[in-house]
């Protein structure tokens, strides 16, 4: 089983109305919500852990990660208010601004959801949730308390307009990264947490500390992925019929790589130490094939399995 613990929030998108007046339209969304909605679309065995809110907005997010396939186990409902993002579609990648201040998924804390059942074999952080405490704190522990129990994975997902104690965070997410045996994030994240620094350059700096799988993504250019005592592995953007924006195009990418990983039985701390260059390929190939799908639709709209299948067979 994979949990994703993180951020669930409601995304308005820029739309326009019948006689073409502009307008937001919501839509589920939040990184990790994205994440969890995308396992669960691709076949794999995956639960979402954090806090939704009891009011509509709340009742929305949950029938749409419940209705991909998405367990509710490690659910915490509260009484406050659902996070609302306002969407900025930029040309390269979307701008957010966030109402999340006592919101019922910023406030989440571990001992709202229930202790992990054995299945559990991976958890993945990342996006808002790692910017302001409490949740940032609580998924900080949760790491530092199942380190070397089962695979630690993590997508930064920065938003450096929002992010109000940027030496802070950084830190926090230097010593996360640290942690971490699967490493996602792009390359605006990257210049934002170690400016000057290249992929390369940070890829083995994490793999030294013990890292099994770094990737960064690079939009349009493709993928750069690093794995132990290996070369660079580049993979190129897979062909999109036609951009409609790219909201959760990283998210089913990563989304992606890890339903893979699960089928052909990866998750494990010991076998994900040893997956082969052509094995990575094969996933990297399927996630690439996912996200540009993605990018296809309006929202985080992931993919289903059987619509990854044909167009992989097309």
């Amino acid at each position: 089983m994979i949990v994703i613990c993180g951020d669930i929030l409601i995304d308005f998108i820029p739309d326009k109305t019948k006689d073409g007046k502009d307008c937001y339209c919501p839509a589920p969304g939040g990184s990790c919500a994205n994440i969890a909605a995308a396992i669960g679309r691709l076949g794999g065995e995956v639960s979402f852990m954090g806090g939704i809110s009891t009011d509509f907005w709340g009742e929305k997010l949950l029938q749409f990660i419940k209705e991909s396939n998405v367990g509710l186990r490690y659910v915490a409902r509260g009484i406050q208010e659902s996070t609302l993002a306002f969407v900025e579609l930029g040309a390269e990648e979307p701008a957010y601004a966030f109402y999340d201040d006592n919101t019922a998924s910023r406030l989440w804390n571990r001992s709202q959801s229930p202790a992990f059942t054995d299945d559990v074999s991976l958890i993945h952080i990342g996006s808002t949730s790692l910017m302001e405490p409490p949740i940032s704190d609580a998924c900080e522990q949760m790491f530092r308390t199942e380190r070397g129990k089962r695979i630690l994975s993590i997508d930064p997902n920065c938003r450096p307009a929002n992010t109000p104690h940027i030496a802070v965070y950084r830190a926090r997410m230097a010593r996360l990264i640290a942690m971490a045996d699967i490493i996602k994030l792009s390359e605006s994240d990257l210049n934002f947490l170690l400016p000057y620094t290249s992929p390369e350059e940070a890829a083995r700096l994490w793999l030294s500390q013990g890292s099994s799988i770094v990737i960064v993504t690079l939009g349009r250019k493709g993928a750069l992925c690093y794995i132990p005592n290996q070369p660079e592995i580049k993979v190129p953007c897979f062909p999109i019929k036609k951009v409609v924006d790219t909201i959760g195009a990283g998210d089913t990418f990563m989304a992606s790589m890890l339903a893979f990983l699960q089928k052909k039985g990866y998750l494990n701390l010991e076998k994900i130490k040893h997956i082969s260059m052509d094995e990575i390929k094969e996933a990297l190939h399927y996630a690439s094939v996912a996200a540009a799908m993605v990018c296809e639709r309006r929202g985080a709209n992931p993919p289903w399995e059987s619509e990854v299948v044909n167009r992989l067979n097309m």
